[in-house]
């Protein structure tokens, strides 16, 4: 059962150990030297003020272990979230030495809580030979310059640390300080205490378009117009390639021009690469300016590639222009074609064929000669007259037969023998068919040629047409 007890006792003995710890430290101090540099016979100087950060009034008192010291300074009642000034007075004991530079442990200590501060490094003390004055010190400055990342992106803001160390017991006024870090400068004046180290911490921009590499950073001392101290570093620039990309697209009449740039923001050279997927019909009336190289997808695709390697603000500018016009003129040709066609040609179909009656192995001796005509309109045809000639080897058989169209003129040229037949008209899409025969005056051995017939019939407006049928070549043997 004492042991159920003494495990319960513990967490809630946690508890108030963590509470305790969390009030002990509810306050905080900063330190300003006054004077720091004495004799044996002065006192130094210091303001200490504390912030009671508790929600409490609390008893703050200063003090040191150090038997050599003589520390004087009041206790205050500082109320909670308040804060309040102490000047803290340190006088050196006989015994100490001359010409050296104490650092007294002084003690901040919260009365409630018993929690302290113990500082020993803003409670420096240079104890002077009296028969020295501090102005015959050196000017003697201990300078470091130092980064929070030596690899330093442009775009981005760069810390900067500067600190100075004055080693002598001598107040410098009008330090000039001088800051170069080749892409960035800063020069500013200050002034340090007997002893003091301060540091400063600076914010630089930097042109986010700087080249990479490697930079120098050096920090200057001018005092009295003199360097007396200087301090540098290394830091490096990091290269980046930021591609910025902007489109716009113009149709007009059937014709698509798509225009990229595509602009290298960064700070070293980057390959720009543009990608286009084109159907096969595409790919026939499109290009490129550049030209695109063909790639092979990873999906087994074709793509087309514009690519270029860019320097730092330089732009790739890429049109793709897919045109149709071409294509639709040539359709626009076609169907202005075959309305041209449907509309100019003749209603009237003229085709002349013959065969062979008389043919024996020495050659022909008759032939049957059939002219076809058809009206393919929905118009008739009037007024038509069918003429055809005959060569001189050749005459027109007069007699005739049942069912062919006699020929009203017979006639002889000095070309040939001419035929005419004439017809009142032709109906819409009615045909007819005119034979005849011919006889050759001597055998023919190696063939005949018969020149094409020829039809007039009467057109729109008064005004007469005239068609021609085929001519034929007969050859004996074929």
């Amino acid at each position: 059962m004492v042991r159920k007890n003494k495990l319960w006792f513990l967490p809630l003995m946690l508890a108030l150990l963590v509470l305790a710890a969390f009030q002990a430290s509810a306050f905080s101090y900063n330190v300003e030297v006054l004077d720091n540099t004495i004799t044996k016979d002065g006192s130094a100087e210091f303001k200490v003020i504390v912030q009671n950060t508790g929600n409490y009034d609390d008893l703050f008192t200063i003090s040191t272990k150090d038997v050599n010291w003589i520390l004087s300074s009041e206790s205050s009642i500082i109320p909670g979230g308040g804060e309040k000034e102490f000047i803290v007075s340190l006088k050196p004991k006989p015994l100490l030495i001359e010409d050296r530079t104490y650092f007294i442990p002084v003690m901040i200590t919260s009365e409630k809580t018993g929690f302290y501060y113990e500082d020993t490094k803003n409670f420096a003390v240079f104890i002077i030979d009296p028969n020295r004055l501090p102005g015959i010190y050196p000017p003697t400055i201990t300078p470091t310059i130092a980064m929070l990342e030596k690899k330093v992106d442009p775009r981005e803001k760069v810390s900067v640390i500067v600190r100075l160390w004055n080693r002598n017991p001598r107040e410098l006024d009008g330090l000039r300080v001088v800051i170069d870090g080749d892409v960035f400068q800063k020069e500013y004046t200050t002034k340090l205490l007997p002893l003091e180290d301060k540091m400063n911490e600076i914010l630089f921009d930097i042109y986010p378009l700087t080249d990479p590499g490697i930079r120098n950073l050096t920090v200057t001392i001018f005092f009295e117009g003199k360097d007396i101290a200087e301090s540098s570093t290394q830091y490096e620039i990091i290269g980046y390639a930021e591609l910025r990309e902007t489109s716009s697209q113009r149709t007009v009449f059937c014709r698509t021009a798509k225009s990229f740039s595509i602009y290298n923001n960064g700070n070293q050279p980057a390959e720009a690469r543009k990608e286009f997927k084109l159907n096969i019909f595409e790919r026939l009336f499109t290009k490129f300016s550049p030209e695109a190289d063909k790639v092979k997808g990873d999906d087994g695709k074709t793509y087309y590639v514009v690519k270029a390697t860019l320097k730092p603000r330089e732009t790739l500018n890429i049109e793709v222009v897919t045109n149709y016009r071409v294509l639709v003129l040539i359709v626009l040709i076609i169907i202005a074609g075959v309305i041209l066609y449907y509309l100019l040609r003749s209603p009237l179909i003229i085709i002349k064929n013959a065969e062979p009656l008389g043919k024996g192995a020495e050659g022909l001796s008759e032939l049957k000669v059939s002219i076809y005509l058809k009206n393919r309109s929905r118009k008739p045809v009037t007024n038509l007259r069918v003429v055809d000639m005959v060569p001189h080897i050749a005459e027109i058989e007069r007699k005739t037969r049942l069912g062919s169209m006699e020929p009203v003129h017979i006639g002889a040229t000095h070309k040939g023998t001419i035929a005419k037949w004439e017809l009142h008209a032709l109906e819409p899409y009615e045909e007819r068919i005119i034979t005849y025969r011919l006889k050759s005056r001597l055998t023919l051995v190696g063939g005949i040629k018969l020149p094409s017939a020829k039809a007039r019939f009467d057109a729109r407006q008064g005004k007469e047409r005239v068609v021609y049928s085929n001519s034929i070549n007969l050859i004996h043997g074929r």
